[in-house]
Parts: C-alpha cells; sequence; structure tokens
C-alpha cells in the first residue's frame, strides 16, 4: 500500500511540511509505504483547454511544471493527502492547481481517483480552515 501526501505549503519546512510528516509517519509505524512531494512552483491552473479530454493520456497538456509527475504518483497510490496552510481564507495556489488540473485529467481519464480514499480535516488559527475543507 501507498499514500502519497503533497505539501502545498511554499515553505518546505514549515508547519504543513511538519504536520504531514507526523501522519506519514504513523502511517509508516503501520507497514504503509509513504511519499512527501513539495510543490515546487510556479505551478499554473487549468486553462479548460480540453486537450487531456481529447488524449485521454492520463496527463496534462501543460508539461512545464511537476504537475503531470504529482498526477502519475497520485494514480498509482492508494491513499492520497493533501495539505496546505490557509492563506487570506483559503489553499494555495499551488496546491489549488494540482486539484484543478489533476482533478480535470482524471474526470477525462474514466475517474481514475475514484479509488483512492479521502477524508477531510482541518485546524485553524486565524479562519479560513472551512474553505479548505
Amino acid at each position: 500500500m501507498l499514500v502519497v501526501a503533497f505539501n502545498g505549503s511554499p515553505r518546505k519546512d514549515g508547519n504543513t511540511a511538519t504536520l504531514l510528516r507526523v501522519a506519514l509517519s504513523e502511517l509508516e509505524s503501520q507497514g504503509i509505504e509513504t511519499e512527501l512531494v513539495h510543490l515546487k512552483g510556479p505551478l499554473s491552473g487549468c486553462i479548460a483547454c480540453f486537450k487531456c479530454h481529447e488524449k485521454l493520456d492520463g496527463k496534462c497538456a501543460l508539461d512545464k511544471d511537476i504537475i503531470n509527475e504529482c498526477i502519475q504518483k497520485m494514480a498509482k497510490a492508494d491513499g492520497i493527502i493533501l495539505g496546505s496552510p490557509t492563506y487570506f481564507s483559503d489553499l494555495t495556489p499551488e496546491l489549488k492547481a494540482l486539484i484543478d488540473r489533476s482533478g480535470f485529467v482524471g474526470k477525462a481519464n474514466g475517474d481514475m481517483f475514484q479509488t483512492q480514499g479521502g477524508r477531510g480535516g482541518g485546524s485553524r488559527s486565524q479562519g479560513g480552515s472551512d474553505s479548505c475543507l
């Protein structure tokens, strides 16, 4: 079993990464293989070009960043964890780009992520976590 976590924070060793490492550590103690991916920017959002609906190859047509690599990791994973700090009451643009582009590619390719389990969670220090759940 493999669980991949994506750190949407621009801080590689910030609070979000620390919390993701804690979660992954617990999974590892249960014998589950894990991987932590830091979303390095700049990442662009989906441009709704619909190339993923035409090609049906499991990839986004935008290929100058790490999103397609992330999509491949997500497709191989049994579980996916998304982590983001809340900036101005929302998640980071990097994580939003991953969600939008991987979601569009996934839908175009037979709901390729529907077997991965998911669960929401959040913490709140100065508001905004509700929109991130």
